[in-house]
């Protein structure tokens, strides 16, 4: 990883995650919790105090980082902050999910995360818009290379070459 990037530990998490007492308010506040009740942030924090381990189930990616359980928490906990690095930690551990991987790869060579469609081109034609710029891969690469990102990337596509094997 490059220099410049601080990766916190679990026991840091632990250490931010130890004023939760298991209100509930986080997931009761959770938009995605009502859609997707495998996304418990109560559950991830529980997991990172008393057994000091990322959850297993992975269901932390779900998470649309709106920020309501930090807003709500009587206890001040940034459960957000900690859902996004226990997602670094995972993917650091190559364990992103594919379509995670696949958004990745296709940042790092287009510079967007989907493609520019035709439509759209022509929509912004006959709106008088002017084109979209186009990322130059190059510097993209070099974004991803010094934030370590890269690496992380190809750990994540090594991983699931391995699983497919």
């Amino acid at each position: 990883m490059a220099d410049n990037v601080q990766d916190l530990t679990l026991e840091d998490l632990k250490e931010r995650a130890r004023p939760c007492f298991q209100c509930g308010i986080c997931t009761s506040s959770c938009p995605v919790f009502r859609v997707a009740p495998e996304l418990n942030p109560r559950v991830s924090v529980d997991s990172i105090i008393t057994r000091g381990e990322v959850p297993r189930e992975g269901n932390e990616w779900l998470c649309a980082y709106c920020l309501m359980c930090d807003q709500r928490c009587p206890m001040g906990v940034s459960l957000a902050e900690i859902l996004m690095e226990i997602k670094n930690i995972s993917a650091r551990e190559g364990k992103a999910p594919p379509d995670v991987i696949d958004s990745a790869q296709s940042l790092m060579q287009d510079g967007c995360l989907s493609p520019i469609s035709s439509r759209s081109e022509k929509i912004r034609a006959e709106l008088g818009l002017p084109e979209l710029p186009r990322a130059n891969s190059s510097d993209v690469l070099k974004l991803f290379k010094a934030t370590g990102a890269f690496e992380v990337l190809e750990a994540n596509k090594d991983k699931q070459e391995e699983a497919s094997e």
